[in-house]
C-alpha cells in the first residue's frame, strides 16, 4: 500500500491497521530515500491532483541520539 493510499484512507476512519502501515510506509520512504544518500530533511508540499482533497504539508526533522554507544574515532575500518 502506497503513502498516499494510505493517506487516504486515514482521512476516513483510521483504523490501528490502517496507521500502522502509513508508519511502516512513511519508515521505508524516509530510510530508503537516506540510504541512497538523498537529502530528507526539510519540508515537504504535497499537492493533490483532486479538488476535494487536501493538499499536505510534510516536515521531516533529524534527531541524533543524545549520547553514542561508541566513540567514531576509535572505530577500526
Amino acid at each position: 500500500m502506497s503513502v498516499l493510499t494510505t493517506l487516504c484512507i486515514m482521512t476516513q476512519s483510521p483504523s490501528t491497521e490502517s496507521i500502522a502501515a502509513f508508519e511502516r510506509d512513511l519508515h521505508a520512504l524516509v530510510m530508503d530515500a537516506f540510504g541512497r544518500g538523498v537529502s530528507v530533511e526539510g519540508t515537504w508540499e504535497l499537492a493533490v491532483p483532486v479538488s476535494d482533497a487536501p493538499d499536505w504539508t510534510v516536515t521531516i526533522e533529524r534527531t541524533d541520539p543524545i549520547t553514542l554507544a561508541y566513540e567514531p574515532e576509535f572505530l577500526e575500518e
